[in-house]
Order: structure tokens, then C-alpha cells, then sequence
């Protein structure tokens, strides 16, 4: 029988919400939840020897699930559904989701209950973002842990504590997720993926369900960073450079063998266009990849360059002190010429497993030299992973936007 967490017509004691969602993944341990055990808490071995300090590590959902307990209660939400998977370290500047919830109790209310003939009210999209944003910034990362049951100690602690509302106004703020934006899922249905035509159509196998952020999505658009340097000596002082504002925002590469220099971004992008359109993307799919199809189609794939300027030209543009002479120009920073930033900008309605990261990875042996832009096009038609080469790291990997069509939030 097809898995259903909740029976549809259980949809009906809830509200469905939309929400947009901005993370700096460099601390996180991707979106999805990994339960008590696997985030969050610390790891035993059989013999009681730590296997994993997870302490204060988490996922975006297993903050949000957090936040959300504190907000509207934990048994008055469920069916959280992300439209874009990230993986560890990897940014996003717009992700969607969904939350299932319910309207507010009124106290005293038995929220199991759902013939009550009190009145409730359902939450406005405003209050959820002012509220999940409230709880995101003020639940600390590590928690008192629960004393040990020295009985029977436990193979992992967690720390998922019920932290006091009352504390949540003096403690730091941690702003590494935040809410954007949120609607009321549009009252439309989509198709069931896992309707199972040789079962009866009912509550557990319907043939339709309500809107799903993960199925409407029509566009993905990702950017991947890449700061990229060149020396004639080993260890270059410009090696280090701007490493502590770029290390976990950009794949840092510096070339200092004397005989590559910049990157070829006309041999890039030549090789990009024989990865656009429909094809069967086998040599660029990562392992553990659950589609049941490696075909894919890339609407477009570009690669722009630009002189890195580090952080001083951002706060030029928001400060208003552009023609202030306290400020340096850009032009006379100290940072060495040979400094480009690289970003590879891939749009498409769905990917592969760490497709964007191999499809980058090859870009640069083709930026390097070590590829030519036609070795591409061998490389997709092999249908091998074997025959491309490694993966590019998630660090410098951004969900720049998801798109519903014409659904706008």
C-alpha cells in the first residue's frame, strides 16, 4: 500500500501553510530532521565510549520542529515537507516548505478533539513568521543535558529541552535560519506520486492531495561560489587571504603552480552548453540517489567572473557613504589582483543527487585545463560516474530560489 503519514481526510483539521526559509548552512546538518538520536544529542557506543558530539549541531527542520513546539504546540502541527533537499554545508537563499496546523485552541480545549463546537481561530501567516522567527533566535544550541540513568545508561542524551519563554529574552541570538515569508497553500490539489491504480481509491490511496510544495515546484535555481587565485610561489601570502569571511561560503581554490593562472570561463561556459537540455545525467548523479530516473533537463547553465573585492564594496552599498573619501575604493584595497570571484549558475525544475556539485567539479577541470569543453559532452554520453571527475564541495553551494508557477508569497 502506498505510505501516507496521515490519512487524507485528517487534512481537514488543519490549515496548510506555505512558508519561504533563508539558512546559512555552514553549522547545520542540512534540512532534513534526523530524529533524537542523530542531532542535537551526544552518540554512545555499546560500551558507553562517545561515538559522536552532537551538541548543538542540528538540521533546519529539527530547529523549525523546535520553534514550533514552542509556537503552536507539538501535537498541533505536522507534515513538515520541504520542496529542495540541502545537504550538509549547503546555503539556501530561498527554500520552501510546508507545515500542516492547526487552528488556535481555545485554553483548556482538547486539541484531539475535533468535534468541539468551541470557536478557533486560525493563524494568520504574519504571526506564524514574527513567531517562528522569535523561537529561531533564541533557542540555544546546547541545552542542559538530562542527568544519567546510571542503570541503564542510554546510547545517546537528548537535549531537546523545553527552554522557559521567559529566559528566551536574554540569551544570544542565533540568526543562521530565518523565515521569509508565508500564504495559505493555495486551495488547489495535485497528483498523488504513489497512487496505486490496483488498490481502491480511499483516505490511504487517494488520487489526488492537497497542494505540495515539493511536486508544484516548477524551477529551481542554484549558484555555486567559487573564489578562486593564482601565484607563481608555493604558500603565497595571497593563499590565505579573506579565508576567515569566505571559508564556508565558497569553494577556495589557489592555484600556485605558476602554469594554470585564471581560470578559462570561455571553456566553462563551452562546456555548460552541452550539459543543457533533456539527457540522461548517469555521470553526474551521486551516489544514494533515490529518483527512479537519472533523465533530467537543464533549462541553462552560465559562469560569470568578477574581480573580488571582499566585504568593503557591500558595505559601500549600504552604508551611503559611496562618495565618502573616509572609504577606499575598491580599486585600492589591499587585495591581490589575481583574486576572481567564480559563480556557476544552474536553472532547472529538478536535479539529480548532487548533480550541481558534479557538474561544477567537471566545469573547473575544464577551467584549469585539464579538460576540454568537448571532453564534457564525452564524459555525459558515457552515462559512467566513474568517468567524471570528483565532487565539488558543499560549502560553496547556494538554493538560490524555488518557484511555484505563478503562486507568489
Amino acid at each position: 500500500m502506498p505510505f501516507l503519514r496521515t490519512p487524507y481526510h485528517c487534512y481537514s483539521a488543519y490549515k496548510r501553510y506555505i512558508f519561504a526559509v533563508q539558512y546559512h548552512g555552514g553549522k547545520l546538518l542540512g534540512f532534513s530532521y534526523q530524529g533524537p538520536t542523530g542531532e542535537n544529542c551526544i552518540v554512545y557506543n555499546p560500551d558507553k565510549s562517545i561515538q559522536a558530539d552532537l551538541r548543538g549541531v542540528e538540521s533546519v527542520e529539527g530547529r523549525l520542529r523546535r520553534a514550533l513546539d514552542l509556537l503552536v504546540g507539538e501535537n498541533n502541527y505536522q507534515n513538515i515537507q520541504v520542496s529542495s533537499r540541502t545537504d550538509r554545508g549547503v546555503h539556501a537563499w530561498r527554500n520552501t516548505l510546508q507545515v500542516d496546523i492547526r487552528p488556535r485552541q481555545k485554553k483548556g480545549d482538547d486539541v484531539d478533539n475535533q468535534t468541539s463546537s468551541r470557536p478557533t481561530k486560525q493563524w494568520k501567516p504574519k504571526n506564524l513568521v514574527d513567531g517562528i522567527n522569535f523561537y529561531l533566535s533564541r533557542i540555544p544550541y546546547l541545552p542542559p543535558s538530562e542527568a544519567d540513568d546510571e542503570n541503564s545508561p542510554p546510547l545517546h542524551k537528548n537535549v531537546r529541552n523545553k527552554a522557559s519563554k521567559a529566559n528566551f529574552y536574554n540569551v544570544p541570538l542565533n540568526n543562521n535560519i530565518t523565515i521569509l515569508s508565508s500564504a495559505v497553500a493555495p486551495d488547489i490539489v495535485t497528483p498523488n506520486q504513489n497512487f496505486d491504480p490496483s488498490l481502491p481509491e480511499d483516505e490511504y490511496n487517494p488520487r489526488s492531495l492537497p497542494f505540495d510544495v515539493r511536486f508544484t515546484a516548477t524551477r529551481r535555481i542554484y549558484a555555486y561560489r567559487i573564489l578562486h587565485s593564482y601565484a607563481n610561489e608555493a604558500k603565497s601570502p595571497s593563499y590565505y587571504h579573506s579565508q576567515p569571511f569566505e571559508i564556508d561560503r565558497v569553494w577556495r581554490i589557489h592555484d600556485d603552480k605558476g602554469n594554470i593562472g585564471e581560470l578559462d570561463i570561455d571553456g566553462m561556459n563551452r562546456a555548460a552548453k552541452y550539459l543543457v537540455g533533456t539527457h540522461d545525467f548517469t555521470s553526474f548523479r551521486g551516489k544514494g540517489c533515490q529518483r527512479a530516473s537519472p533523465v533530467t533537463t537543464l533549462d541553462e547553465i552560465t559562469v560569470h567572473k568578477e574581480r573580488y573585492h571582499g566585504i568593503v564594496s557591500g558595505f559601500m552599498l549600504t552604508s551611503g557613504m559611496e562618495n565618502s573619501s573616509a572609504v577606499p575604493n575598491c580599486d585600492s584595497l589591499p587585495i591581490p589582483d589575481t583574486f576572481n570571484m567564480i559563480t556557476v549558475v544552474i536553472k532547472g525544475k529538478s536535479f539529480l543527487y548532487h548533480q550541481v556539485r558534479n557538474i561544477v567539479a567537471c566545469l573547473v577541470e575544464v577551467g584549469q585545463g585539464r579538460l576540454k569543453p568537448e571532453d564534457v559532452k564525452e564524459i555525459l554520453e558515457k552515462r559512467d560516474r566513474g568517468a567524471a571527475p570528483g565532487m565539488a564541495p558543499a560549502q560553496g553551494l547556494f538554493l538560490v530560489d524555488v518557484e511555484h508557477g505563478d503562486f507568489r508569497f
